[in-house]
């Protein structure tokens, strides 16, 4: 089958630490009908760029859908988390 349908969705994080912090996050998801279409997460500064190929508009548009789902909820924990002074684990 023959990936015709490509869009491109470019999604704007306040810093760049945050849009690697996302496209780290996404990128383990693998790919449910790998025949029928492609993903692929990259970080231009702070804009999270994500890059879906598919065999039909319709493909397309359920990837897309789970994608900014799932970065709604990244989103969400940036902003419950990052710079919170009080927290459960240390870097070590």
């Amino acid at each position: 089958m023959s990936l015709d349908y490509k869009i491109t969705l470019r999604i704007p994080f306040e810093t760049e630490k945050q849009a690697i912090i996302a496209r780290e996050t996404l990128s383990p998801d693998p790919i449910l009908k790998g025949t029928e279409m492609s993903v692929s997460y990259s970080a231009d500064k702070s804009v999270l760029v994500c890059q879906f190929a598919g065999v039909s508009d319709r493909v397309i548009r359920v990837a897309v859908s789970n994608v900014i789902d799932n970065i709604k909820t990244i989103i969400e924990c940036m902003d419950e988390f990052d710079g919170k002074k009080e927290f459960l684990f240390e870097e070590s």
